[in-house]
């Protein structure tokens, strides 16, 4: 088959088909000569060498034809080099030249061996991040300058470093290494500086600088540094620390082109080199008298800091003497493990938080967000546990300007007043006391409703509180395997041990059952205080003295439930009196005072709070005697006669109704109070059930005057804190107070006033409305407005009295046997 004609392209070079040619009559000439010796032979093939047949033609030697390769050695040097293809001739001609040098340095290298090495220094390298080529950072030497490459400006440097590890090796006295960090091709930055090579402005390639930090290389280095940070910075994070609270290489997504022999060696020491700044005595200290053997390692370290960050040091050392800092150096303000103080434009100073900080300031990538430093503060749920959230260092009170560090809205503690120092550690105090039941005071003002809730008392109870909204945070029970929890231990102990990282940043609010309004409101602890109990409320009390001696007897000397004497065991050994009378003859009033004698919360509930009906009754009170029994309360039952009254055959509802109230009581172990004014009408079974009845009469004259002096007194008090306020130059406390009292004037017309038939409700009321008509009319308090109050409360009970056709209100319950 004969061989089709070569393509013009598969054409063999010249200089292949010559030698083919030649080899071709070398072997003819073989041929030619073995025939002359062969003789027949060579007749016999000689026939053959003419014959010129298809079949023979293909028995012939043929050609071979090998295709032209075309061959980028362009890219293959590109390659070969590490190089991206779009990079320019000269400076592929020049990454070509430093190759070379490269080898020829690395055969001298070689053949040099090992030789001594000089003293330690650094190196500073520039590291050019290009977001164009998305090639791996470039190496420089020396630091880049700008060039435009299409829209935007480049980088470029000269003494690129192409192979990092042969420039180790070459210069193994280098200890550590400072990478500056550029970015270019990438934004605002470039598009605006090539506007201003445009226009012929210089541009400095320190704009596109994004940060710096320091590679240690040297593990003598390492090592020196490593038992310096044991004894100098114990107590805040620092990059020779095997703890993971430090920035580590990678985590900031620039490649690094060394990677050192240990795994913790890969740490990166992050510009402005915080943890230096704020142990920088220490270290000197420390470097020259306890590491003479790794001092010449430490002095080249340390030298290069301290100069690099001299002027801005000195800087942040003078605003920090005036208790003052600027935008650009607030990550001087944030020590790890420092207590820092958190306020809002809208809070007052009770409601200043602290924090215990966990690590550095930390600087947003994204620009336009605001600074934020990790922190710790202390939260409560029946057991202390550590909250973890990070701050924002925001609303700086100026962008450019200095200005005082306390009007931050995050600033350290040191540079608070000691006012505000102290008011925190009270209040941390204050909310150790609540971890168990305490009966506090509270004077200010809650966060459920808006009016003040001023001298209220309330019942810190978190074990109760958790008990009744159950169904409400079930969170911290299912996370307290994974919390940081104070040991339980220490919640027994009065005065831990644990200093004010503990007490100054617990929370500031906490819940309190109000004894008022029966419900559970969060209450700002700052405004918490012990309860005061006021004894001399008893001794005020305007009843017989005999009655007065009675109620002391049995509430001081109530049995103990031990101490149970019924023959049937689980009945209630409780104290229940009975008080009577009418209104306003201070039966109320006893109630409260026995409170405070016995010292002891008061459970004030009236019917409209227990409701009607009989499961409604039951429900209501094993919950009010449960908890009077938790908190050892003095239970007061204002006003019970729906559920004294005597049962009837006819109304079923009602009988339920006090048989509930019966059963109820029965195993009840606290002291209950009943108050009525209609004990005509008792059912027969309470009698029984009541250890103290007191009987209240309408008031006399002599009991009379003794209120009115009683109330004097306390109107004589107020007068004296009015004027000390004024002295204070307090003025709206002195308003609050109103405008005086005419003391001696009111003095002088008491048995006038005692001979008014009022009974203590009434002349309490009289005094109260008459302040308020003297404040409206900006005069002090006489008698003149005390007469007139009585006057309008008159023509009400004449009105009243003309109405029952003379009968008196005590007279018409008598009557009817209620009374």
């Amino acid at each position: 088959m004969p061989v089709p004609p070569p393509r013009r392209q598969q054409r063999p070079v010249g200089r292949e088909r010559k030698s083919r040619f030649n080899s071709s009559r070398r072997q003819a000439s073989r041929d030619d000569k073995a025939g002359s010796v062969s003789g027949d032979a060579s007749d016999s093939n000689s026939s053959s060498d003419f014959n010129d047949t298809p079949s023979s033609r293909s028995k012939r030697e043929l050609p071979t034809y090998r295709p032209v390769l075309t061959i980028d050695w362009r890219a293959e040097m590109c390659r070969l080099l590490d190089l991206s293809t779009q990079i320019s001739d000269e400076d592929l001609f020049e990454a070509i030249e430093v190759a070379s040098q490269n080898l020829k340095e690395f055969e001298i290298l070689k053949s040099k061996g090992t030789e001594k090495l000089g003293p330690p220094r650094f190196q500073i390298i520039h590291l050019v991040h290009c977001h164009a080529t998305g090639d791996k950072p470039q190496l420089y030497l020396e630091q880049p300058w700008a060039v435009e490459d299409g829209p935007l400006l480049h980088l470029r440097g000269s003494k690129a470093i192409n192979n990092f590890d042969l420039f180790l090796e070459r210069n193994k006295e280098i200890a550590f290494i400072i990478y500056k960090d550029y970015e270019c091709c990438d934004g605002v930055p470039s598009t605006i500086s090539k506007s201003k090579i445009e226009l012929g402005i210089e541009v400095d390639a320190s704009i596109f600088l994004t940060g710096e930090h320091i590679q240690l290389i040297s593990n003598d280095l390492k090592l020196a540094l490593e038992s310096l940070a044991s004894k100098v910075f114990d107590g805040i994070p620092h990059p020779f620390s095997e703890e993971e609270d430090y920035p580590i290489i990678g985590s900031t997504d620039k490649t690094m082109p060394h990677q050192s022999l240990r795994e913790k060696d890969g740490r990166s020491i992050e510009y402005p080199y915080m943890f230096l700044f704020h142990r920088r005595k220490e270290v000197e200290e420390v470097t020259t008298k306890q590491l003479p053997d790794a001092q010449v390692y430490l002095d080249v370290f340390f030298e290069y800091l301290f100069t690099r960050m001299a002027e801005e040091w000195t800087v942040v050392d003078r605003l920090l003497a005036e208790k003052k800092i600027s935008a650009k150096y607030i990550d001087y303000l944030f020590v790890p493990n420092q207590i820092v103080l958190m306020q809002r434009k809208d809070m007052d100073a009770a409601q200043i938080k602290a924090y215990i900080l966990q690590g550095w300031l930390q600087r947003p990538s994204q620009e336009g967000s605001a600074p934020t430093v990790p922190v710790y503060s202390w939260e409560f749920d029946g057991n202390f546990y550590k909250s973890f959230s990070d701050l924002s260092i925001e609303d700086l009170p100026s962008e450019t300007g200095n200005f005082p560090i306390t009007e931050m809205l995050v600033y350290p503690i040191e540079f608070a007043n000691k006012e505000v120092v102290s008011a925190l550690r009270k209040r941390g105090n204050m909310f150790w006391k609540c971890r168990t039941k305490h009966y506090v005071s509270y004077n200010g003002i809650t966060d459920h409703a808006i009016q003040s809730s001023m001298d209220s008392r309330f019942m810190i109870d978190i074990a109760t509180y958790k008990q009744m909204h159950r169904n409400q945070d079930n969170e911290p029970e299912q996370r307290s395997s994974v919390r940081e929890e104070l040991p339980i231990k220490l919640l027994s102990e009065d005065n831990p041990m644990l200093g004010d990282t503990f007490f100054l940043c617990l929370p500031t609010s906490i819940a309190g059952f109000n004894m008022q309004t029966k419900e559970w409101i969060n209450l700002n602890v700052h405004y918490i205080e012990d309860v005061v109990w006021n004894t001399e409320a008893f001794e005020f009390l305007v009843i017989d003295q005999g009655t007065k001696s009675m109620i002391q007897a049995v509430v001081t000397n109530q049995l103990h439930a031990s101490q149970n004497t019924d023959l049937i065991r689980g009945k209630g050994n409780g104290l229940f009196i009975l008080l009577h009378g009418g209104p306003g003859t201070g039966k109320t009033l006893t109630a409260e005072s026995v409170a405070e004698i016995a010292k002891k919360p008061l459970y004030r509930v009236t019917c409209g709070d227990i409701g009607t009906s009989a499961q409604d009754v039951e429900n209501y009170l094993e919950i009010v005697l449960h908890l009077g029994k938790t908190w050892g309360c003095v239970v007061l039952l204002d006003e019970a006669d729906v559920f004294l009254q005597q049962r009837e055959l006819y109304n079923l509802e009602r009988n339920a109704l006090v048989s509930v109230f019966l059963r109820v009581l029965e195993y009840y172990d606290g002291i209950l109070i009943l108050t009525s004014n209609r004990v005509g009408i008792f059912d027969e079974a309470f009698k029984s059930r009541i250890q103290l009845s007191l009987r209240y009469k309408s008031l006399d004259r002599s009991q009379r005057l003794q209120i009115w002096i009683n109330f004097l007194k306390r109107l004589e008090q107020l007068e004296n804190e009015r004027l000390d306020a004024e002295r204070r130059g307090d003025k709206k406390d002195g308003t609050m107070l109103g405008y005086g009292i005419n003391i001696d004037e009111i003095k002088e017309r008491l048995e006038e006033l005692a001979d008014e038939s009022m009974n203590g409700r009434q002349i309490r009321n009289t005094i109260s409305t008459a302040r308020q008509l003297a404040m409206y009319q900006r005069k002090k308090l006489s008698y003149e407005h005390i007469q007139a109050v009585i006057d309008e409360a008159n023509k009400f009970d004449e009105y009243l009295l003309e109405l029952n056709k003379g009968y008196s209100a005590d007279e018409i319950q008598r009557d009817k046997k209620e009374r």
